[in-house]
């Protein structure tokens, strides 16, 4: 079975990832334009596509990075790469749950209270006009 080349040694997966590297750099870009993404996660990304599309032009640098580290091909490293940032993502996610939980939990408490003051407050005037009416 033979790959699909289009230009000299350029295959069509590299483009379709250079072109999705782009795409989502775009979108990255935009959210952190809107302010909706912190400078932190905005770099964090850049660099992910920027390396994704690097890998996928020049496939040998993955290897040579595997090397270095260790690791026997460039495709082992980025999966092995893409399991840890995965569960690091899911680790963020959770903290982030866990945070939300904790605000609508103390939101609630402090809605309870204050709905059980004005009760309170209701009643008390209630009694104070219904003794004023005698």
């Amino acid at each position: 079975m033979e790959c699909v080349i289009i230009f000299g040694d350029i295959r069509l997966f590299q483009i379709l990832v250079v072109f999705i590297a782009i795409l989502a750099i775009l979108l990255v870009f935009n959210r952190f334009h809107k302010k909706k993404t912190s400078i932190t996660t905005f770099i964090l990304w850049v660099v992910l596509w920027v390396l994704l599309a690097i890998f996928a032009i020049m496939p040998e640098s993955s290897t040579y990075i595997a090397n270095l580290i260790g690791i026997g091909r460039g495709l082992d490293l980025i999966i092995i790469f893409g399991i840890i940032g995965s569960y690091y993502l899911i680790f963020r996610i959770y903290l982030k749950l866990e945070k939300i939980d904790q605000d609508i939990t103390k939101l609630v408490r402090i809605i309870s209270i204050e709905k059980e003051l004005n009760y309170e407050l209701d009643q008390d005037q209630d009694q104070d006009e219904n003794e004023d009416k005698k």
